[in-house]
């Protein structure tokens, strides 16, 4: 249960963005003059459905109001949830076979090598008796090969050979597949083979799903490929069907359009989307658009958005303004072609379960989480942090998720007695050394995230947000000085706040081969001529792509945006970095040029100057486009204000508690009785159904004219 942020008109339009992470669903509702409702729900695991009706109702009864009246003024509703991602952890998807080139029906074990360490723990990584190879979710008698080959440059060297394909199939509809996914080398440079393997499919096994590489990832680097080609095949066509399902009790209770999610790279697609592996990690992403959303309000090009949840902590990092895309994301163990916005993440939460190490008898936390079990005070077989929280005063057992969840203090003190006794200290004395622990992870992974960039604290504004996040901000910020540092009333729920600041977008890559030499005499020239061409080329066909896809959801093309990038680097050289291309095309050599000057000032922005080898010309060997369409953004509005001192509306009380080795007492405050202008001193908890703000002895709070919240060091 949330209480009430801002009301709603009656009959007015709403907008609906949700964010399902392990512990709890997330709902923001907002109207289209930017008001906006929060609601939260457990969620539910075995129906997604069940937390995402329940959170957009507990969004609606903060207003007064029932499902019935919010559903069918829903213009639009995004779900950014963990089907996706789920389904690919727990090896729970379709039965899938793969055909490939003859030849190369091994590559999903070979692992490109670094396979079998993507994902570990840093100190994981240097001990090889921690190491072991995943088997592959596609096994090795569902993948069979066809005799064909596809230079390069796109020409046919050897023509496919149609009856490896049947019989290929056959075998596959035999073994019981659902899904085919097809790779074939350069197919990326002519996707012809693979189209005739498609048409050879359908008539073999009519009814199963097929998944082409040159479709949905037509780029180059064909192991990326075929990673993009099995997680669409296993794991999207299975997710598919539980978005499906979301949709369905969506129009069950009056909504009458499509239901959307987020996909990696910010942008909110319909769940029929071909692409939907793309949507694999959302709620981190949500985070990082809301961050860029707050900066821009703030006038602060460099944020770091900060996410702490009840499994892991997330931060990514905007700089310049810019929100930065990877192309090649880890997925599990390995590497997929699947544009993201960079986002950094460990496993560590407020819900994370507490250990003894049985070889060197530490405590350990994590990386398992209680989820939306909590903790040993809910229904989680062993203590975790939330447990230690009860006890230190942090959080009031009686008010968690407004009451409607009680947990049980005294079972967390039982459990937790036994691990105080083996480390020979007091319960608080435990309890304190675990929060420290799991925050000091946390410092130190945000610190080196942003020492390891060249960057200092000091330029950056932080975002501290998530339903954990300003409970563990001060543990975060002990020793790191940022710029400001901001966290929200609405905090729990600000990813899926950042979901509605995203536009509806496509994103399109393209493979293309395109040289642009040092010279300048005539056979230089001519390559530059023809580079041109292949660039224009490229973003001609990306455009069409986009225009085919907005037509299928009746959007207007003639109103999207349209960014166009390449991807450059020096001849030869392994690395390359995007490039925006404000322009329709290039016209000119001299435009070229200018698309070179523009990847030489991205280079020297991440080296020195001295690093730029210009002589030797340069490469572009892929074009990205992404096609926009705005959408209402929620509006967090400048309001009066009141005063420094809380009104005695926000007071609740006090509630003994403990810091650094002492027995204090903390004053208790109502986060939604707190007006703008508003100052809080420590020591003091900010109490709201969904979230805790811990304010120490030596900090305050003020809010600002948006009820933003500044935490500052010093005494108020």
């Amino acid at each position: 249960m949330t209480a009430q942020d801002q009301s709603l008109g009656a009959g007015e339009s709403n907008w609906v963005a949700l964010d399902a992470g392990g512990t709890m669903t997330d709902a923001v509702v907002v109207s289209d003059d930017g008001r906006f409702l929060v609601g939260k729900y457990l969620t539910n695991k075995q129906d997604e459905s069940v937390s995402f009706i329940g959170s957009i109702a507990d969004a609606a009864k903060t207003d007064g109001k029932q499902l019935s009246e919010v559903m069918p003024h829903s213009e639009v509703i995004v779900y950014a949830g963990t089907i996706m991602l789920n389904t690919l952890l727990s090896k729970t998807g379709s039965t899938v076979g793969l055909l490939l080139t003859q030849g190369f029906e091994d590559y999903l074990l070979m692992e490109k090598a670094e396979g079998g360490w993507l994902g570990y723990p840093y100190a994981d990584r240097l001990h090889t008796v921690t190491h072991h190879h995943d088997d592959p979710v596609i096994p090795r008698d569902r993948v069979h090969g066809a005799q064909e080959r596809i230079d390069l440059f796109g020409q046919v060297t050897i023509p496919l050979r149609e009856e490896d394909v049947r019989i290929a199939a056959r075998k596959l509809v035999a073994a019981g597949v659902e899904s085919i996914g097809v790779m074939f080398l350069f197919s990326h440079m002519n996707p012809a083979h693979e189209q005739r393997a498609a048409e050879i499919i359908a008539e073999e096994a009519p009814g199963v799903s097929v998944v082409l590489s040159s479709a949905i990832a037509p780029t180059h680097k064909e192991y990326t490929r075929l990673a993009s080609v099995v997680a669409q095949s296993y794991a999207g066509e299975r997710a598919r069907k539980h978005f499906k399902a979301v949709e369905e009790k969506a129009r069950s209770d009056g909504f009458r359009r499509e239901v959307s999610t987020l996909l990696a790279h910010g942008g909110t697609v319909p769940v029929d989307t071909p692409r939907l592996y793309e949507s694999y990690v959302s709620g981190p992403v949500g985070g990082v658009l809301g961050g860029h959303f707050v900066g821009e309000i703030l006038g602060s090009d460099n944020v770091v958005c900060c996410d702490i949840g009840g499994t892991s902590f997330d931060v990514g990092i905007v700089r310049d303004g810019i929100i930065p895309i990877t192309r090649e994301p880890t997925l599990l163990s390995f590497r997929t072609n699947i544009p993201m916005i960079h986002t950094e993440s460990i496993g560590a939460g407020m819900g994370s379960e507490l250990g003894i190490h049985p070889l060197t008898g530490k405590l350990t936390i994590g990386p398992r989480s209680a989820g939306s079990d909590v903790g040993v005070c809910l229904n989680w077989p062993n203590p975790t942090i939330t447990d230690c929280h009860l006890l230190l005063g942090y959080l009031d057992p009686n008010n968690f998720l407004g009451g409607d969840v009680p947990l049980d203090k005294d079972a967390a003190q039982a459990a937790l007695e036994p691990m105080a006794k083996h480390f020979k200290v007091g319960v608080m004395e435990f309890c304190e050394r675990a929060h420290q622990l799991v925050t000091e992870s946390m410092r130190e992974f945000l610190s080196n995230m942003l020492r390891g960039r060249g960057y200092t604290t000091e330029e950056y504004s932080m975002l501290m947000y998530g339903g954990g996040g300003p409970l563990g901000l001060s543990g975060v910020l002990d020793g790191l000085n940022f710029k400001e540092v901001i966290t929200f009333p609405f905090a729990a729920v600000f990813s899926a706040f950042g979901v509605l600041c995203a536009p509806r977008r496509y994103r399109y890559h393209q493979a293309t081969i395109a040289a642009c030499p040092a010279g300048d005499d005539g056979p230089a020239r001519a390559v530059k001529g023809a580079a041109i061409e292949a660039i224009n080329a490229a973003w001609a066909s990306l455009e069409e792509r986009a225009r085919q896809d907005f037509a299928i959801h009746g959007w207007d093309f003639g109103a999207a945006k349209l960014n166009r990038s390449a991807y450059v680097r020096f001849t030869n050289q392994l690395s390359d970095f995007e490039v925006p291309w404000d322009g329709e095309r290039l016209k000119s050599i001299d435009d070229l040029h200018e698309l070179m000057r523009g990847y030489e000032r991205v280079y020297t922005s991440i080296y020195p100057k001295q690093a730029l080898y210009s002589e030797v010309g340069y490469q572009i060997l892929e074009l990205a486009l992404s096609a926009d369409l705005h959408t209402p953004k929620p509006a967090i509005p400048v309001l009066d204000l009141h005063g420094r001192t809380p009104p005695s509306s926000a007071i609740k009380g006090t509630r003994p508690g403990h810091w650094k080795g002492e027995d204090i007492t903390f004053r208790i405050y109502e986060m939604d009785e707190l007006q703008a202008g508003n100052v809080v001193g420590g020591p003091a908890v900010i109490e709201h159904p969904a979230t805790t703000l811990l304010i120490p002895p030596t900090h305050h709070v003020e809010f600002d004219s948006r009820r933003l919240i500044h935490y500052r060091a010093g005494q108020a």
